[in-house]
């Protein structure tokens, strides 16, 4: 059974900025990569005032070729347009600090009801960078998780915005899946274009699209020479990665990993949810 929306509806991908959901900028590197190839040039900003801490979602500077600057407030922004004869649509911006439960409203009042949804994540995890980054799918509707052979998402305990996302979207009667992408939590500080690469693979598998950045490639291997290099400097993070390399390649079952990145979701949501 295709996961591609029927009749009026569109493939939707959500993905936010934020310590919650977007390890090494998997997720939001991804969105807006998708709303550059595929020239998703129908752009809304929607009217997210008061939804947002500064001291966590900070404005930023920007600077014109004449140095003039101007203030990029933290924002949701809303991107459409067609990839052949299918639309598509990218909710991308910085996760709410406050007022969730209107945010969701806010957002949700963008997906329709015959979509598609796909909710991107990232995730640190004690995964090592020389081996292909574990993503994990999973969707709160059973049927549609035996139809793409997924997980049905049995997680109870705290939770970040995509999850509260999927469980709305459930109860709307909206089918959406979660792909999620592990990424090393000792390169915790760095964009990982490995971990787009993984979530685009993953994208192209669940969703049933063709996601067509041929720069990802080149960019993935640089980046994996580069944390080659970084690691070499280190002995105590060289045996880091030998030791996490050795759990890697013990695993029985190609899946391991996935159930690995799985399991390493639930126990960050549940710490989290411990530290509030």
């Amino acid at each position: 059974m295709s996961f591609l929306p029927s009749g009026s509806g569109a493939l939707v991908f959500i993905a936010f900025e934020g310590q919650d959901a977007d390890a090494s900028e998997a997720a939001s590197s991804l969105a807006k990569d998708l709303i550059e190839v595929w020239d998703l040039s129908d752009s809304e900003i929607l009217d997210t005032d008061g939804f947002y801490e500064f001291r966590f979602s900070e404005p930023e500077i920007i600077r014109d070729e004449d140095g003039t600057a101007t203030i990029a407030w933290p924002g949701v922004a809303v991107h459409r347009g067609h990839l052949g004869e299918l639309p598509v649509t990218v909710i991308h911006g910085h996760e709410p600090g406050l007022k969730w439960r209107e945010f969701l409203s806010l957002v949700l009042a963008e997906v329709g009801d015959e979509d598609s949804v796909v909710l991107l994540g990232g995730l640190h995890a004690e995964v090592p960078h020389t081996r292909p980054l574990p993503v994990v799918a999973n969707t709160e509707d059973p049927g549609l998780a035996a139809d793409l052979d997924i997980d049905a998402n049995g997680y109870e305990g705290p939770i970040g915005i995509l999850g509260l996302l999927g469980v709305a979207c459930q109860w709307r009667g909206v089918r959406a899946i979660n792909v999620w992408v592990g990424v090393p939590d000792y390169l915790a500080d760095s964009p990982s274009p490995k971990a787009e690469l993984a979530l685009a693979k993953a994208v192209e598998r669940y969703a049933g699209v063709e996601v067509d950045i041929h720069v990802l490639e080149e960019e993935s291997r640089a980046w994996e020479l580069g944390a080659d290099e970084l690691v070499s400097l280190n002995p105590n993070l060289a045996e880091l990665v030998k030791g996490l390399e050795e759990l890697n390649d013990s695993a029985d079952l190609p899946e391991a990993s996935g159930d690995a990145i799985a399991a390493e979701f639930e126990r960050y949501l549940r710490k989290r949810g411990r530290e509030k």
